[in-house]
């Protein structure tokens, strides 16, 4: 062994690896490399910028390292749509920045600056911090939109995207102020009015938050259900949100009702169990009309009706003797709530058509008056001999 190598050596196997400061232990693993460079080309360079430098160069080559393999992985056959494809999408940013950002502290900790610099560590953590909860937002989102594209639809999927961006705004918050030690305690001495005062003021949002979660875990509705606000609305649910539910009306608008009137009014879900539902359309005939031919007519016209399913079977219910018809009940099933109104049309229209060919009478209903005449009628006259003078003759 040469003699610069063996006094490298010798200096190097005398370092206890469980007494090992950072700088020493950097120059630990460079003994096993290159002795030779320690003892020689070091002698009159600063060890320890120079070890800065390296340091700096790995993490950056590492990042590029890792920000490449991220993009091959991405444009690979493997790209399909995958929650791993999905996840690396996300987390290779950050991930690059992480390694960056520790080449800079390492550096420091080499330079021993990190008690002087401690604005400049609490910046770094602080964009760790910013990203990472970003991509862990993002992650989130992105699984959910994988879920609800898929063949099972997952009614806990809008709810769960609310309370997992709301867990990790809180949780980066959290971690924000144990970086920079921050002191909450002015802040806790009056907790007790602020929480009154912000009680009051946020009522109206907690009160929509709270009825948001009660109508998740009763399952009231999802997305896509067709629903009925106390007879006033009605439309298709297109958001879940924590404050508010959106609906899509008949008039193709967009109505935002707070969680909070929906827990609390009638709300009728027009698309539970199933998607199809019955309509109830009421037919009448005059009287002395074969009930027999009204119900051939009418399920002849639910036949030839498009919109009405064939399964279960239509029915024609005879329902009571009327003041002056005969009132019968259709009942027929429908794909679907939202073409409820072009059903009746067609059923209506058909019905229509096929009793006037039948000479079916549709009777409307008719009063007859009577007078009673009386033989004798009261007569009053007025006698015009009293006066007002006339003592006798009360006036009142």
């Amino acid at each position: 062994m040469t003699a610069p190598f063996a006094g490298a050596w010798s200096q190097v196997s005398a370092v206890q690896p469980t007494s090992l400061e950072p700088l020493t232990a950097i120059e630990f693993l460079l003994g096993w490399v290159g002795p030779a460079l320690i003892d020689g080309a070091l002698g009159r360079i600063d060890r320890a910028w120079l070890l800065v430098a390296l340091i700096l160069v790995a993490s950056i080559l590492l990042a590029q390292l890792v920000r490449l393999a991220s993009v091959r992985f991405l444009d690979g056959e493997l790209a399909e749509t995958t929650f791993g494809r999905a996840a690396v999408a996300e987390l290779h940013t950050p991930l690059a920045i992480s390694i960056a950002l520790l080449g800079v502290y390492l550096s420091l900790l080499v330079l021993d600056h990190l008690e002087s610099t401690p604005t400049v560590v609490g910046l770094m953590a602080t964009v760790l911090v910013v990203f990472w909860g970003r991509a862990s937002i993002r992650i989130g989102r992105r699984w959910i939109e994988m879920l609800q594209e898929g063949e099972t639809n997952y009614e806990f999927a809008p709810m769960f995207g609310n309370l997992w961006t709301i867990t990790v705004v809180a949780g980066a918050v959290l971690l924000l102020l144990s970086i920079w030690n921050l002191d909450l305690t002015p802040f806790l001495a009056s907790a007790g009015i602020l929480g009154i005062v912000l009680g009051f003021a946020a009522q109206d949002a907690i009160g929509n938050l709270i009825g948001g979660v009660a109508l998740y875990f009763d399952n009231t509705y999802k997305i896509g259900d067709v629903i009925r606000v106390d007879d006033d609305m009605r439309g298709t649910v297109t958001d879940v949100g924590i404050r508010s539910t959106t609906v899509l009306t008949e008039d193709n608008l967009l109505v935002t009702v707070p969680n909070a009137v929906l827990n609390s009014t009638e709300v009728v879900n027009e698309s539970a169990p199933q998607r199809h539902m019955r309509l109830r359309v009421p037919i009448t005939a005059a009287y002395g009309t074969d009930y027999e031919t009204v119900e051939r007519l009418v399920l002849e016209v639910c036949e030839e009706c498009s919109l009405v399913r064939d399964t279960p079977t239509p029915k024609l219910i005879f329902k009571e003797f009327g003041d002056s018809a005969l009132v019968f009940e259709l009942r027929a099933y429908i794909n679907h709530p939202l073409i409820e109104k072009r059903a009746l049309d067609q059923i209506n229209r058909g019905v229509y058509d096929a009793f006037d060919e039948a000479d079916v009478t549709i009777p409307f209903p008719q009063r007859e008056l009577s007078y009673l005449e009386t033989e004798s009628e009261t007569r009053h006259s007025y006698d015009e001999r009293v006066t007002a003078d006339d003592p006798e003759v009360d006036h009142d």
